[in-house]
């Protein structure tokens, strides 16, 4: 399994948020202007911690006033000037700063001590005569009356550091776990971050050229944890014949958005007419609730739109704002309903978006006359954002609108202050007020094709080379650095490459697509439809570094999909075959075919599209624009390594369309759990890691010494969805745990009402045996079979009380498991003695008793002889 590890961990700076709240600190009450300018006192502090710390271990030295600047207000306003004296164990002495306050006008700084002893640390603040600058261009300069006054400035009283020869003991953190976990995640376990994913389709999941790139892990199995119906489906009715309920197809039943949040699951109802959306708990497919949106619709009483396609109220994405403020730290689930199409000024579109509680599905307000144009960006700390360049010539503007700008913007009725979030229930703001950038820039052409917030924005057009002629290709770059926001930095041109199509903007004849950029790997990407074939230029020169390819699938005229991750160019479509090229070089570095079964697919191949990508694995849907009746077989779900294009696995799924008609764009990766419905039942489908439970049992659980005992036990699959096929009958003893190797076929037989696969087995166990004396033997491991029993014979070698455990320590399909039991063992009988035969005495007869037994038979008989030969002379 891998991880991405490229967060930045949390370390001791994080403490110094005890800075910013305010409320341990004097403001100052508003007041009037005063003349002469006053010299106002302010007392000073200082802390290290931790204390004591060992050598080359490092400290937080945090400073802060009783006094905020005055005229402070956010990044606005004055700020005070700190410098920290320490004192070594050695006497010599060093000066930390001068460092710049936070606006409540403290601060900290990190200290490695290299000596053993105690250090001294003496904060000093200088004086701060104050300006009001810099003014906000909001509100002006904050409290002006206090301008030209002078905060004098003091020293801390001394601090003292012990500093030891050991280090201390950093907290102990808890690993990764090996047993099923659900949300929430608690907070202590920091580490745990790389398993969290949510996915807040919208912008959320393109990670730069990236799409459908999922945090978190992905499923490496295809163990399926539940399934639940999304609308009626399945073959219909006998006179019907094979042919089964609609699914896909053009405004047909769709799996959208969807969206998965702190371990919930929110979809739409896509069947026609559409109404509601449903939440159900990711980790048991159970239904939470039901919101439903017919009616007018709550908070505008309008109608929705996206992309074409009314809502009325239904998702459109998801949000986490990560909101950080000196008084206010975390997070805030939410869910946006993006659409209500109207004419705004000079007839450019303008909508509503309606934003909801994750938590509770409640609407708490809306934001109106948001702007139809422009490229959807997630924010750094969650905000959702649209850039737009609008205008031409010297009028030309780069302007950013802001979802929290817009919420946050203080109106008449209300205000967020103190650095406090607030939305305010049942409001519908003004989106006008939510641009945080509005900027002039040169005059430029050509679409937006990669934007990183904070650092640049490349655009350009993609010119032409076809038989009328040349047209020179152009890309730019515009800074998005705080400061320097519109300038350009760069603007280049370049040939692009010759297209077969008479005219390459008729995309359904065919033509050239792009250009693609890749800022991180330095290039930008053109396809031709037509050949099948790609390009790579280079983006700092603008020359071509590779090109063409060999042509592609044929089929895949039809539709071309590609994504870029990790230096990799990976494409796909209608042709079956998935090829990763370096994105450098154009070097082919392996292909995937998802090759026919029999008669059944139309294209050869099965047509793939990229449904999503998680740490190293590729998830590949297949379908089409519209699934024909009856659905052809052999589609699958299928996880590819992005390393070596190796199947890891794949199952019976028919994907659902995306815009380019080769299904999987309507999966969703989080926590380790990829989400699907699968068109030949209309059901969601959810593949992951569940939980397994072991039991174990000792026969005879008391025995004699030199005794043997079965060692009996059980290791079950406890998923939910295996929990209701028990509840219903079809499992009384339970659902086994298989091993992985036979997961696909084992989970079609189980819930997909395919054959049962023969020659199954089970997963391993673990057998450990402790004695009372502490003794410990490890027995050794066992497989269960395919009805989930394992057994052991097994004889103690002493007496005593023996505990006996089985563990099954997981697998790519299970989270681990164990149970205990206990035999107890007493002393062997005592052997038993022969009995010995009496000696005869003196007395003893002469005869055995049988001997005169006989004897005496014989003189019965001579006596009857006697009697009749008697008895026939009378006559």
């Amino acid at each position: 399994m891998k991880f991405s590890r490229n967060k930045t961990k949390v370390t001791a700076i994080s403490f110094v948020l005890v800075l910013t709240f305010s409320a341990i600190l004097v403001a100052f009450p508003t007041v009037g202007a005063h003349d002469p300018p006053w010299e106002i006192p302010v007392f000073t502090y200082a802390s290290v911690s931790p204390n004591p710390v060992g050598v080359g271990q490092r400290a937080l030295v945090i400073y802060w006033p009783n006094h905020i600047p005055p005229t402070a207000n956010g990044p606005f306003g004055d700020r005070y000037t700190w410098t920290v004296e320490v004192t070594k164990p050695d006497g010599s002495k060093e000066t930390l700063g001068p460092f710049t306050s936070d606006p409540i006008g403290g601060g900290y700084s990190m200290y490695t001590p290299d000596q053993v002893g105690t250090y001294t640390f003496v904060a000093t603040m200088a004086d701060c005569k104050l300006t009001g600058l810099p003014a906000s261009p909001d509100s002006g300069i904050n409290s002006p009356a206090y301008v030209n006054d002078t905060m004098l400035g003091r020293s801390s009283a001394p601090v003292y550091l012990t500093v030891q020869e050991d280090p201390i003991e950093a907290w102990s953190e808890t690993p990764l776990p090996t047993e099923y976990w659900a949300r929430p995640i608690n907070t202590m376990n920091r580490d745990w971050y790389v398993l969290a994913g949510n996915w807040l389709a919208g912008a959320a999941q393109k990670v730069g050229p990236t799409t459908n790139f999922a945090y978190g892990t992905g499923p490496e199995s295809a163990h399926i944890m539940w399934t639940t119906p999304m609308w009626a489906g399945g073959t219909m009715d006998e006179r019907f014949g094979n042919i089964g309920y609609q699914s896909y197809h053009y405004e047909g039943l769709n799996f959208y958005p969807p969206i998965v949040l702190n371990g919930k699951l929110y979809y739409n109802v896509e069947s026609i007419p559409r109404y509601g959306w449903y939440c159900v708990d990711l980790y048991t497919g159970e239904t939470e609730y039901f919101h439903n949106t017919t009616g007018p619709v709550v908070g505008t009483g309008k109608g929705h739109f996206l992309s074409g396609r009314i809502l009325d109220g239904l998702l459109s994405f998801g949000q986490i704002y990560n909101y950080e403020s000196p008084n206010q730290h975390g997070g805030f689930p939410y869910l946006w309903s993006a659409g209500n199409l109207e004419a705004g000024p000079n007839g450019m579109p303008l909508t509503t978006w309606m934003m909801f509680d994750a938590f509770t599905g409640n609407w708490i307000c809306s934001i109106e006359n948001v702007p139809l144009r422009g490229t959807l960006v997630y924010g750094k700390e969650g905000s959702i954002l649209k850039y737009n360049i609008e205008g031409s010539g010297a009028n030309m503007r780069l302007t950013v609108w802001n979802t929290s700008r817009a919420i946050w913007y203080k109106e008449s009725f209300e205000t967020n202050t103190m650095w406090m979030w607030r939305p305010v229930l049942n409001v519908t703001y003004d989106a006008a007020n939510g641009y945080s950038l509005n900027v002039s820039i040169p005059s430029l052409s050509g679409r937006m094709s990669a934007i990183r917030e904070g650092e640049f924005i490349i655009g350009g057009t993609a010119g032409s080379n076809d038989d009328r002629g040349i047209v020179p290709g152009n890309l730019w770059c515009l800074s998005l650095e705080p400061g320097q926001e519109g300038t350009l930095l760069w603007n280049r041109t370049f040939t692009p490459p010759r297209s077969t199509a008479p005219d390459p903007s008729i995309v359904y004849k065919g033509g050239m697509t792009g250009p693609i950029v890749d800022p991180e790997d330095g290039v930008f990407l053109f396809a031709e439809r037509v050949t099948q074939q790609w390009w790579g230029y280079d983006l700092e020169t603008g020359e071509m570094l590779w090109g063409p390819t060999e042509p592609e699938p044929a089929m895949n005229y039809y539709g071309m999909t590609n994504t870029i991750y990790e230096g990799k160019l990976l494409t796909c479509g209608y042709g079956g075959v998935l090829i990763a090229y370096n994105i450098k070089t154009g070097e082919e570095l392996w292909r995937y075919e998802a090759t026919n079964v029999g008669f059944e697919s139309p294209y050869g191949n099965y047509p793939i599209g990229m449904g999503a990508i998680a740490d190293g694995k590729i998830y590949l849907g297949s379908g089409e624009h519209s699934a024909t009746q009856p659905i052809w077989r052999g589609p699958n779900l299928r996880c590819i390594d992005a390393d070596t294009g190796e199947e890891l696995w794949k199952i019976s799924m028919h994907g659902v369309s995306m815009p380019s008609g080769n299904g999987g764009s309507n999966y969703a990766i989080a926590d380790g759990y990829l989400l699907a419905l699968n068109a030949y039942d209309n059901q969601i489908y959810c593949y992951g890691k569940g939980p397994s439970a072991t039991t174990v049992t000792a026969e005879p659980a008391i025995i004699a010494k030199g005794t043997s005992i079965l060692i009996k036990g059980t290791v079950t699959d406890q998923s939910a969805g295996t929990k209701q096929l028990e509840q219903a009958g079809r499992f009384p003893n339970g659902v086994p745990a298989i091993a992985d190797q036979y997961q696909e076929d084992w989970m079609e037989y189980v819930y997909m009402q395919q054959p049962c696969p023969m020659n199954l087995n089970g997963v391993p166990v673990k057998l450990e045996i402790f004695g009372e004396d502490g003794s410990y033997l490890e027995l050794g491991t066992v497989t269960s079979n395919s009805y989930g029993d394992f057994v052991y014979e097994w004889t103690p070698p002493d007496e005593g009380l023996y505990t006996i455990m089985a563990t099954f320590e997981g697998s790519d399909s299970y989270w681990s498991s164990y149970d205990s039991t206990y035999t107890s063992v007493g002393p062997a009988p005592a052997p038993t003695q022969p009995i010995e035969p009496e000696e005869p005495t003196a007395e003893a007869p002469l005869i055995t008793t049988e001997i005169a037994i006989i004897i005496a038979v014989v003189i019965i008989a001579i006596i009857g002889i006697v009697a009749y030969w008697q008895l026939k002379k009378r006559k």
